[in-house]
């Protein structure tokens, strides 16, 4: 009898940075035809085809949750966009503010972002979260503090767990910065400088810096992943 073969979960990716550092223009490049986008952000996209992508906007958890599950179950799914993981938190805390009180809204509001991400782990589309990063500051071992960019959330609970990067395969932060010809470039970090929680896998890539293109962090990890 010829075994099955194991399902290769897809990874789960971040991509991180202030508003206007790239973050949806990255898009750009990608296969209309396999992307689904939910939009919570309802903003517009800032090149030309967006109009080609299946886009699902979403204004509360509710429907969120809804589009999510629907997305999934799309034959053709192979990589769903949220726009973003920003919006999506702003929205359970509604949810939690309305329906707790004290500690307990910051409890249900800890526990519904995890099962947010969770929801979205084996699977088989790659699911790719934006989010706006934050500064925070980390207490160490020897009493001293780190400064660090992280993906940004409310509470403590879940800064207690360690926060969410830890969930997810890749973490990509933005950069932008003028070149040798003075002109702005806008660029992907992909693994840490002490500063930034970036992270990909071993050898995915060869620089530390690549262009803000996310089909090209597509391409390596069809090739190297999966």
């Amino acid at each position: 009898m010829t075994p099955t073969p194991s399902l290769v979960s897809k990874p789960l990716v971040a991509i991180v940075g202030p508003s206007g550092s790239g973050k949806s223009t990255s898009l750009r490049n990608l296969d209309p035809a396999t992307t689904i986008i939910l939009d919570g952000e309802q903003k517009g996209f800032p090149f030309a085809g967006a109009d080609k992508f299946t886009i699902k906007p979403f204004t509360s958890n509710a429907q969120y949750n809804q589009e999510m599950k629907w997305a999934l179950e799309q034959p053709k799914t192979e990589l769903i966009i949220v726009e973003s993981f920003t919006k999506v938190a702003y929205q359970i805390k509604t949810v939690c503010s309305q329906a707790y009180k004290g500690y307990e809204t910051w409890s249900a509001y800890s526990k519904m972002v995890r099962n947010t991400i969770n929801l979205c782990k084996n699977t088989k589309a790659i699911v790719v979260f934006t989010a706006i990063d934050e500064i925070v500051e980390l207490l160490q071992a020897d009493g001293t503090s780190l400064v660090k960019r992280a993906i940004g959330y409310e509470g403590k609970e879940l800064a207690k767990q360690g926060g969410i990067e830890p969930d997810f395969l890749l973490v990509l932060f933005t950069d932008v910065r003028k070149n040798a010809q003075d002109k702005i470039e806008y660029r992907f970090e992909t693994n840490n400088d002490g500063v930034t929680t970036s992270k990909t896998p071993m050898n995915m890539f060869s620089e530390r810096y690549i262009p803000n293109d996310f089909k090209l962090v597509v391409d390596a990890i069809k090739e190297k992943l999966l």
